[in-house]
């Protein structure tokens, strides 16, 4: 891999799989710009990230909210001068049953999910467009491919817009040398995962190919891999992380 002196956002850092992705990407030589709506945590994946003798700036920012989309974004590439990577990670996952879903937690769910991938794209493309390369990778969730395991609609629709949406804008933005790829993970080992019961963690453990739960590191890998100017041949593709749990 040859990511040194590259440049990336990575949403949804401040814990689980983001701060997997950020540790990683700052591991290769990449100056990342964390953002998060929880400050303290955030800060924690910067000093880690610091520790490890990388380097990043570390913002609170709602990633459903425009204007401190944009503002975050202008004040990373004013500092850096270039931005290549962009990595969508952050993500709620409430667990209702439709009936107990309210329309204001619906729209919370899908504003978070998937309106900040909207909104993140769009403020990074006129820098990647300007610099003629740019890599943007999305979290999608094998629940947005066969509809979850567990109840939560509004999670299911969000990542599987997110596969469709990656379809679309790969298909933009390629000729300006960008690629647009998404993630399926399976089940993750991360607090979100922990929301449900070891037994219900068993029998994911046993429908997949390698029994195990899946670790950040797992996700990450691939995450770095996409980053990379070597996959400049990959765009508008939904990668299956699961351990074999779907394969199609």
């Amino acid at each position: 891999m040859n990511l040194e002196n590259k440049t990336a956002i990575v949403t949804g850092a401040g814990r689980g799989m983001g701060r997997s992705f950020a540790l990683k990407l700052a591991s290769q030589g990449v100056t990342i710009g964390l953002c998060d709506i929880e400050e303290t945590s955030v800060n924690e994946t910067a000093r880690l990230i610091k520790d490890a003798n990388g380097k990043s700036f570390a913002y609170e920012v709602d990633v459903k909210d425009e204007t401190q989309v944009n503002a975050f974004v202008a004040e990373f590439i004013n500092i850096t001068g270039r931005l290549d990577i962009l990595v969508n990670n952050a993500a709620i996952h409430p667990l209702h049953m439709i009936e107990n879903i309210t329309v204001e937690e619906w729209d919370n769910v899908l504003a978070v999910n998937l309106r900040s991938c909207f909104l993140f794209c769009r403020a990074v493309i006129p820098q990647m467009k300007n610099q003629a390369y740019g890599r943007i990778i999305s979290i999608s969730s094998e629940a947005g491919k066969n509809g979850g395991t567990i109840c939560a609609p509004h999670y299911a629709a969000s990542k599987g817009a997110i596969i469709s949406f990656t379809r679309n804008l790969a298909r933009q933005v390629g000729e300006f040398g960008i690629t647009v790829n998404s993630i399926a993970p399976g089940r993750i080992a991360t607090p979100m995962a922990n929301q449900v019961s070891p037994e219900e963690n068993q029998v994911y453990i046993d429908r997949s190919a390698v029994k195990r739960l899946g670790d950040p590191s797992d996700i990450a890998n691939v995450i770095a891999f996409l980053a990379d100017p070597a996959s400049g041949f990959i765009t508008g593709e939904t990668m299956n992380v699961n351990g074999g749990t779907l394969m199609d």
